[in-house]
């Protein structure tokens, strides 16, 4: 049986808290609470402190950073106005290609300046640039106008902000780039690092004389280097009583506007920036630009119109009527006329390029100077721009995938037209078929070129007809001709060979100028190779099994070896200096058909 006496013993024994116990228990709880509450506030504060002070040196360092961008690249591809087109002790207008697309857009004028909004001004100062208000990737003589830039600047701290012009020619539009910025001072030097503008550094001693100061138009294009000293501050003051910052504002500076002297809780710290711009004007007294229209002409037109700008030091058009001088180095086969044109209000002058198609690819360079009076001393301004004359990418060729290309011209074209030679269903060749007489023509009259052309027939020639291609074509009785023949009649008289290749002149009638004979298989794919180069004309057939080169370079004289199988002929003849280029067939067989395909003119080797 189980004894309960002890436990009801021990129970009866037990005793709780007593009021002296619980009220020391719960001061050491209050205290314990009272030490955590402090700590977290103490860690609280310590971290809002820390975030303040980090954001203070970022807004420092942003804008150090947006001045020196702004100095080192000024007048980066600037060609109208100055790379600086104002500046003071806390504002800055720098004009540079940002995307280095070769155009300045209305963003790429970056002004800026510190100041508290722009709800009211208290000061304005004027810019004045050229960039492409329209959109169409040219800046003109008349792509300017005048913006007035306004701030409200009343006492510290200041925003920093990034403005530029609108579009439309008359308002900006303003970017806050940094905050709470005390005071901003920028300082400008010469080449020999005396202080802009002159007269504000009296003692010379490297510092302004004069608190606030505003740098001419002909103080910009002096800067050689700028200093920039940022006092950035928290947002909000220090909590703790004991820390104050003290000290002064340069005096005249834009943080002493509401007084030289501060005292408060505010952390402060100093950034600083020593920059110089890269991109200096070569000459001082002013710059020439060139530029045609097109910069690439393809023939058959042979002009282009070539415009010269010339502007001062300020990036400012010269008055009209100052004479731009043209000069263009062609060797002969280029011409520019007039060679002297009078300036127009925008500073421009304008005259025309021709080419006489010489050779089918050809890179021209026209230049154009002038003389810039400066101080009663006249200097000189010259620059130079390259014109290609070519036909296509550099040649012309036509592999005739899906037609002719737009510069042939057909005759007799009923019997012409796309062929697709390899049935994939994509046209890629051009077919004659049987109908006497049939030519297609190119537009461009060229002096010194090849042309190459392959061709297949699909059976035997009648006797006495032809194809093959121009080599200089004036009209349809006055051209030099390189064709293959079918012995019967005139053709091949006297040769072995069934086929002759001959190159003929045909002014009305047929002149032979070189011929040879040659083993021809219909159906089998050939090249002709054509050299017309000044009085000298020249030939060569072979069969495209042998490579689409030229597999015997230079040599147009057939000795039956090396090359058994391709023959070259070669002759003289001055009566046509210039021409077109085409391939042509005269053949009346029902069923005759010549597909042609990879045609190309290029430079004389």
């Amino acid at each position: 049986m189980t004894d309960y006496g002890d436990t009801l013993k021990i129970m009866k024994n037990e005793r709780g808290f007593t009021l002296i116990e619980l009220l020391v228990a719960s001061a050491i709880s209050i205290m314990l609470l009272a030490l955590i509450a402090g700590i977290f506030s103490s860690q609280s504060r310590t971290f809002v402190l820390q975030d303040q002070l980090n954001k203070m040196q970022t807004n420092g360092r942003s804008a150090t950073e947006f001045f020196s961008r702004a100095v080192q690249n000024a007048g980066y591809n600037v060609f109208r106005g100055t790379r600086f087109l104002a500046a003071s002790d806390h504002y800055l207008t720098a004009v540079y290609d940002e995307d280095n697309d070769g155009v300045i857009q209305n963003n790429e004028v970056m002004t800026f300046a510190v100041g508290n909004n722009f709800s009211t001004a208290t000061e304005t100062f004027n810019i004045n640039p050229f960039f492409d208000m329209d959109g169409d990737g040219d800046v003109t003589g008349a792509e300017t106008a005048t913006y007035p830039v306004g701030m409200t600047v009343t006492a510290p701290p200041f925003n920093m902000y990034k403005v530029f012009p609108d579009n439309s020619g008359t308002g900006v539009t303003r970017h806050v780039v940094a905050r709470n910025l005390d005071n901003v001072l920028i300082r400008y030097f010469d080449k020999d690092n005396n202080l802009l503008p002159a007269g504000i550094d009296v003692d010379d001693d490297k510092n302004p004389d004069t608190g606030t100061y505003v740098l001419a138009l002909a103080d910009l294009n002096q800067i050689r280097k700028v200093d920039v000293q940022i006092l950035a501050r928290t947002k909000d003051e220090d909590p703790r009583t004991a820390f104050q910052s003290t000290g002064s504002y340069v005096t005249g500076s834009v943080g002493a506007v509401a007084g030289v002297n501060y005292n408060d809780g505010h952390h402060r710290e100093t950034f600083t920036a020593n920059m110089a711009p890269r991109n200096l004007v070569m000459a001082p007294w002013g710059k020439m630009d060139v530029a045609s229209n097109p910069e690439t002409v393809n023939c058959p037109t042979n002009t282009t119109a070539v415009t010269a700008t010339l502007v001062d030091s300020n990036g400012t058009p010269v008055a009209a009527g100052l004479n731009i001088n043209f000069a263009v180095d062609g060797g002969g086969s280029a011409i520019v006329s007039p060679t002297a044109v009078a300036t127009n209000a925008f500073g421009q002058a304008s005259t025309t390029v021709t080419y006489d198609w010489s050779s089918p690819n050809s890179s021209i360079t026209v230049s154009a100077s002038s003389l810039i009076t400066v101080a009663g001393k006249q200097n000189p301004v010259f620059n130079a721009g390259t014109i290609s004359f070519q036909s296509g990418t550099g040649t012309f060729t036509d592999t005739f995938d899906g037609g002719l290309n737009p510069d042939w011209v057909e005759v007799n074209d009923p019997t012409m037209g796309p062929n697709d030679s390899d049935l994939d269903t994509v046209d890629d060749s051009y077919i004659m078929e049987a109908f006497n007489f049939n030519r297609a023509v190119n537009g461009c009259s060229w002096q010194d070129y090849q042309v190459e052309f392959e061709f297949t027939a699909n059976g035997d020639l009648n006797p006495d007809r032809f194809v093959g291609g121009y080599i200089r074509y004036e009209d349809a009785n006055n051209n030099y001709s390189a064709l293959l023949y079918r012995k019967g009649g005139l053709a091949c008289v006297g040769l072995a060979q069934e086929y002759c290749l001959r190159l003929i002149k045909w002014n009305g009638a047929i002149t032979e100028i070189a011929r040879i004979g040659l083993d021809f298989t219909p159906g089998t794919t050939y090249k002709i190779l054509a050299q017309a180069e000044g009085t000298d004309l020249r030939a060569k057939i072979w069969p495209l099994a042998l490579g689409t080169a030229d597999p015997n370079p230079g040599v147009w004289v057939y000795d039956g070896a090396g090359f058994p199988t391709v023959y070259p002929i070669a002759g003289v003849d001055g009566d046509y200096a210039a021409g077109q280029v085409g391939f042509l067939g005269d053949f009346n067989s029902a069923g005759r058909e010549v597909v042609f395909d990879n045609f190309a003119v290029n430079p004389v080797p």
